[in-house]
């Protein structure tokens, strides 16, 4: 997207909004709808502003000896997170589980794939357990247009255990066989 391009024409129409006589009812709505259009513009201009600002500060990393870029929305994930890379999809799995005092836990791992070219998906699976409730998990995918992008476009919550789509099946399934490595977990298996 040609930002200058844009930037010229939100000038253009501020003028015209800005000249534009508001006396009669059906003249103030028009004004208002293009009040809406500047505030889309600024928006859109703001967005690709920043897109770019991401792609100059993406970080290339070496995972499991496979060159990986790592997107904006799986960075500042803390320290907490380790990066593997597993059949052409990045994970960010716990290092450790950490129990409270009750014996439950409650963790988060994050699963990037891009799908096309203006589909990326970074999956979220919160997993829980040693509680009355018992083990499981919860997950969430959220829609990138770039992997630049920390803005997402969609968001979708599946709900808990096995309600999420068929295509996340192999992903969830190495968070659940990665996570059951760590220390202090046993036999964590939500999935029937």
């Amino acid at each position: 997207m040609n930002t200058e391009y844009l930037k010229e024409q939100l000038t253009n129409i501020k003028v015209f909004c800005d000249t534009y006589s508001t006396i009669s009812e059906e003249d103030k709505y028009l004004h208002n709808e293009i009040s809406k259009l500047v505030g889309a513009v600024r928006s859109k201009i703001w967005n690709e502003e920043y897109d770019e600002r991401n792609k100059n500060r993406l970080e290339t990393k070496i995972i499991d000896g496979v060159k990986v870029i790592i997107p904006e929305f799986m960075n500042g994930l803390g320290e907490d997170c380790k990066f593997k890379y597993v059949d052409n999809v990045l994970y960010a799995l716990p290092i450790k589980c950490s129990i409270d005092k009750d014996n439950s836990f409650h963790e988060y791992a994050y699963v990037y794939s891009k799908e096309n070219e203006n589909k990326h998906t970074r999956l979220i699976v919160r997993l829980l357990g040693g509680d009355k409730f018992g083990n499981r998990i919860f997950t969430e995918a959220n829609y990138y247009k770039k992997v630049e992008s920390y803005n997402k476009y969609l968001n979708k919550n599946y709900g808990r255990d096995d309600r999420f789509p068929e295509k996340f099946k192999k992903q969830v399934e190495t968070v659940i066989e990665e996570f059951n490595k760590l220390d202090g977990v046993n036999d964590f298996s939500p999935i029937k």
